[in-house]
């Protein structure tokens, strides 16, 4: 496929094909084929326009095969030809190819008259050489650089002749169009043509190895573009290499007056290189300084035509190698999960950011990874406090607002959940490393794709889970500039134990609230009671430590772990937090862990929560429970809310929510500790049902739950959770859940209910308490627990609430079995649905059987109001 260079010159000679007046012939194969506009033939089957663009040989066996093309030339004088020759083997008798210019023959195996190219021949001096033919004789007209096709090779040839007869022989060697006279003879033994084509003589071995493109015959191209600056490339402190789009004149170039490099830099000499005159080297007239950009433009400087550049010019940064230190350059922000998309493309890609305030870094040579075969970076300079992108070459058109980017052959695939990425120098010294998990969104949205996670403060001198956090952009992400999140947060807080998990009896696994540093944790004091003696200890991930036991943990046992003599990565050592209960966990059954408080109705477009508590004296493993809904009388499909082996001691509480950052915005007094960031399913605002399953799909408990179920007099539902009042009485005791109290905050997030209120035991056949109870949702005395106790099972009974008066105010149990004991709660609401009137009311429990026997118990309970 031709170069930009030979579209500007497709460009050109179509202009021409309608001003000139003898035959021209041009074919770049974009067409993708060789039958048409212009015509080929001869050899058709054995030749095939490949996916590059490029008439290639396509044989699989030795032969001489040739394709030939009308050309129609009444003179040679003033013509130019141009040709792409690739020939990916050593030539030599036996395998070479020619390019005919010229030819009065369309068979080019022949005898004829005309000129052609010749690419390959016996011996190792192998050079371009230019031929007359007559008849079956060939001349040699004039002979490149000896050596210059010895082995395989990709060349520009441009083959001039003017108007005496005269040969020019040009190659740029790089196959593009930056062309070098290379030989020059006479040769007037023929002056016209009617045919251009090539013949290619090969072995099996290379019978697939000619390649030929951009081919031009017709008038010599006038060229009126002036030069222009590619690049400048630093040789050393105080030179420069400047490249030129086509070969420039020795004498302007090499004018010191013609280049202007600033700031503060003049030119002391100008040298173009003698093997490749697009060249020029630059002696500055003084050392340039490190990290600085420079802006090079050149004016005057002329190509071999005579056209001179103008204000041509290209910036260029001058920077000193420096071995950057472990998180002088961080791994800022990652798209792991690109879909479905939220407003950036759908690519993953990786954001590195130069934390250093006064180092500049080249890339050059580092490499980026996931733990398989990293892919190495080429050269590009990042500047302290700067930003770029790395992603797959693919890639980088969807970002076209991007500059500061770099493209690789291919990223490595990054997992949706976790990945541990590792950035590293061109010696393999580590820069950064991060391994990234789905609960460092802290968003059970976001981390479901579309949003990037992004790094908070990245001086951090570690980065772990505290340190990310799903972007807050519009866009999802923001590669290449400041995170949404940025904020530099000096770390002058005390780690704090945030628990023990307990993968098998002879290890444990500790996890602490922000990254640690490692050669702490190994010399840190763990003491365990009852006595354990512990072993060696090892650092696990960023922010844990894994603990072996010198002796097995035993069954029904609960631990208490005390740590010491341990700080993170800024040197804070452990604070007061430094204990946690763990102990080896047992299988859970129905009944040990209950739904205690649930927030179905959040604020606004806020998350979730549904907490559970654990009533057993058991130690509960939390890895495989599932939480479910239930839609048309149908449990549905339930979502697993953790694989690891996160416990739940006795009397233990644990929140489960989508968005943590939601939910303490809503309730500050939130236990985060007790937090578990997890998906959750949808739940209906004003009624629905929470299913709690363990790993096996054994139900363990069930929650029907319903606005009804609130205090009556709340304007509205919206924020408050509704808070079992005993954990130990049924779930399905719709008396047995209230409202969380306003002064709570209108939820406990991790903690014990405001409504919390054990069943008294009963004294007798009935309890209650508290005898004067006050229901204004204020947390205190808000319910009335009555409590009853049965001498032997088949009871039903009532419970009936009178008035003052001795009305009946409302019918609490109306024939339902009882249990031989049990416990039911009012909150002060009446069956008009408004609060009763303070003052005392009479609470009667009567109890019959199917053989006539009666109990009636009655006891005065006060209602109390708030008096203001």
């Amino acid at each position: 496929m031709m170069t930009a260079v030979f579209r500007a010159l497709s460009c050109l000679v179509a202009t021409a094909l309608f001003l000139g007046s003898n035959a021209q012939f041009f074919d770049d194969f974009t067409d993708g084929d060789f039958t048409a506009d212009p015509v080929w033939q001869g050899d058709l089957s054995v030749f095939i326009v490949n996916g590059t663009q490029q008439l290639q040989l396509n044989n699989t066996v030795a032969a001489s095969s040739q394709l030939h093309s009308p050309n129609a030339m009444t003179t040679l004088d003033e013509h130019e030809w141009r040709v792409r020759v690739k020939q990916s083997f050593s030539g030599s008798s036996s395998n070479f190819g020619r390019v005919y210019l010229v030819s009065d023959q369309p068979d080019l195996s022949g005898p004829l008259n005309g000129y052609y190219l010749q690419f390959g021949e016996a011996g190792s001096s192998d050079a371009i050489e230019l031929f007359e033919q007559t008849g079956t004789t060939s001349t040699s007209i004039c002979r490149g650089t000896e050596t210059a096709i010895a082995n395989p090779f990709d060349v520009g040839v441009q083959v001039i002749r003017d108007a005496s007869g005269n040969w020019q022989l040009s190659v740029d060697p790089m196959g593009g169009t930056n062309y070098i006279l290379q030989a020059s003879g006479p040769g007037i033994a023929h002056t016209t043509s009617n045919t251009i084509g090539v013949t290619c003589t090969y072995t099996v071995s290379n019978a697939d190895k000619f390649y030929y493109d951009s081919f031009y015959a017709g008038p010599i191209q006038v060229d009126n573009t002036p030069p222009t600056v590619l690049s400048a490339s630093i040789i050393a402190v105080d030179q420069v290499e400047v490249l030129f789009s086509e070969p420039v004149d020795e004498t302007t170039a090499e004018d010191p007056n013609n280049y202007t490099v600033i700031p503060f830099n003049g030119v002391t000499t100008a040298v173009r290189n003698g093997l490749d005159p697009a060249k020029v080297t630059l002696l500055l007239t003084a050392a340039m300084v490190n990290g600085n950009t420079y802006t090079l433009t050149v004016n005057g400087v002329q190509d071999l035509a005579g056209n001179a550049s103008v204000n041509s010019s290209t910036d260029f940064a001058y920077v000193v190698p420096i071995a950057a230190e472990f998180r002088d350059v961080v791994i800022n922000e990652i798209m792991a999960d690109p879909t479905p998309t939220v407003g950036l493309p759908d690519v993953e890609f990786v954001e590195l950011y130069n934390a250093t305030s006064d180092r500049v870094f080249d890339l050059a040579g580092w490499t980026f990874g996931d733990g398989g075969t990293p892919v190495t970076l080429p050269t590009y300079t990042l500047a302290p406090g700067e930003y770029v992108v790395l992603m797959a070459n693919a890639s980088l058109p969807l970002f076209p607002s991007i500059t500061n980017k770099i493209g690789v052959p291919s990223l490595p695939a990054l997992n949706n959940d976790t990945d541990p990425l590792d950035l590293r120098d061109e010696n393999a010294f580590s820069i950064d490393n991060v391994t990234y998990a789905l609960s460092w969104y802290q968003d059970a949205v976001k981390d479901d794709g579309g949003w990037t996670l992004e790094q908070i403060d990245p001086t951090a001198p570690c980065s772990g889970a505290s340190n990310w956090r799903a972007s807050n952009a519009t866009l999802g992400g923001t590669p290449g500039t400041q995170n949404s999140i940025y904020a530099i947060v000096p770390d002058i807080q005390a780690p704090s134990l945030v628990a023990v998990q307990v993968p098998n009896a002879s290890t444990l696994e500790v996890v602490f609230s922000e990254d640690m540093d490692a050669s702490s944790l190994v010399g840190g004091n763990y003491f365990i009671t009852p006595t354990i003696a512990t072993g060696d200890v090892f650092p696990n991930g960023s922010n844990g430590a894994t603990i072996v036991l010198l002796d097995p943990l035993a069954v029904g046992t609960v631990y208490s772990l005390v740590v010491e003599d341990v700080s993170d990565c800024t040197g804070n050592l452990i604070g007061a937090n430094n204990t946690a209960t763990f102990g080896l966990p047992e299988a859970v059954a129905v009944g040990d862990v209950v739904i205690n408080e649930v927030l179905y109705d959040p604020v606004g477009t806020g998350s979730d929560m549904v907490e559970l508590y654990n009533r057993s004296t058991k130690i509960l493993s939390l890895a495989g429970w599932q939480m479910a809904n239930v839609s048309d009388g149908v449990v549905g499909a339930p979502l697993v809310i953790t694989s690891a082996a996160t416990l739940l001691v006795p009397g233990g509480y644990v929140l489960l929510c989508e968005d943590q950052a939601n939910i303490v915005l809503n309730y500050p007094q939130s236990r985060t500790d007790r937090f578990l960031v997890t998906d959750l399913p949808s739940y209906n605002n004003e009624n629905g049902s929470v299913v709690l399953q363990a790993p096996d799909g054994t139900q363990l408990d069930r929650f029907d739950y319903d606005d009804d179920l609130h205090f009556a007099l709340l304007n509205k539902t919206e924020g408050y959770s509704l808070e079992r009042v005993d954990p130990d009485r049924p779930t399905s005791d719709n008396t047995n859940w209230q409202s969380a109290a306003d002064v709570a905050g209108k939820a406990t997030p991790g903690f014990q209910n405001s409504q919390y209120a054990p069943s008294p035991d009963p004294n007798g056949e009935m309890t209650i308490e508290p005898a004067i109870f006050s229901p204004d949702n204020d947390g205190f005395q808000d319910v009335l627990t009555i409590a009853y106790r049965m001498d032997q099972p088949g009871f039903a009974g009532n419970i009936t609430i009178y008035d003052p008066a001795g009305r009946e105010a409302l019918k609490l149990m109306e024939n339902e079995l009882l249990g031989t004991s049990g416990a039911v709660s009012w909150n002060g609401i009446l069956d008009s649905g408004s609060l009763g009137r303070m003052g005392p009311y009479i609470v009667v429990f009567e109890a019959f059987d199917l053989g006539g026997n009666v109990e009636r118990y009655k006891q005065t309970v006060t209602l109390a109001h708030r008096l203001n």
